[in-house]
């Protein structure tokens, strides 16, 4: 994927993360180093990586990878605690967004959550005329605690670090997806007003939290 085709593919994933059609289901719109998304949704399924070791009695013990999907989100201050699934692209070069209000859609090209890295993460404010999983994103302040639980039951923690709502034609691409090197959580969803004409919320929310 060339640079070009990576950033138009960002630009149109800000434009469509987490929205939808007040009362209305969305359709398809905006999501390693990850092609620059549009934010839409059908999970991706990932194998499951799980070992096996030898135990005195033969019995096999099964050790379940940390990172095998789904994954939780935990954010107190918001009272979430919600699956994570995974998103990729559309064939428009969007990146899907979950089909239910209560699921976080990773982004399958940016770090998987819990690793080092900067993993993309988006929710939606409101879905069919159901509230969405990050309604109250714009709540959220420095210093706010959230976690991800992984499969093995452990909860790896992240603080936010800022916290920012841009105008839809303003969003910068480049921070929202830029590569760092240390463990991150960027969370998306939509905010401001929602305009008939274009069918969209016309600000994005946006939330970084670093361990």
């Amino acid at each position: 994927m060339t640079r070009r085709r990576s950033l138009a593919a960002a630009l149109c994933a800000v434009a469509a993360a987490g929205c939808a059609a007040p009362g209305q289901t969305q359709a398809s719109q905006a999501g390693a180093k990850a092609p620059l998304p549009v934010i839409v949704l059908e999970p991706t399924p990932t194998p499951a990586a799980i070992t096996y070791v030898a135990a005195a009695s033969a019995k096999p013990r099964v050790t379940v990878d940390y990172m095998e999907l789904p994954l939780r989100l935990k954010i107190p201050r918001l009272g979430v605690d919600a699956p994570v699934i995974s998103v990729g692209l559309t064939p428009q070069m969007a990146m899907d967004v979950p089909q239910r209000a209560e699921d976080v859609g990773w982004y399958e090209y940016s770090t998987r959550p819990g690793m080092k890295g900067n993993s993309v993460l988006a929710g939606h404010l409101d879905w069919n005329g159901q509230p969405g999983v990050f309604r109250r994103l714009l709540d959220m302040r420095q210093g706010d605690s959230m976690a991800i639980r992984g499969a093995d039951g452990q909860e790896r923690a992240y603080t936010v670090d800022w916290t920012h709502e841009w105008p839809l034609a303003t969003a910068p691409v480049g921070t929202i997806f830029e590569p760092i090197e240390q463990a991150a959580l960027t969370l998306i969803t939509c905010g401001g007003r929602w305009n008939p004409v274009t069918q969209r919320y016309d600000t994005r929310v946006v939330v970084r939290a670093v361990r």
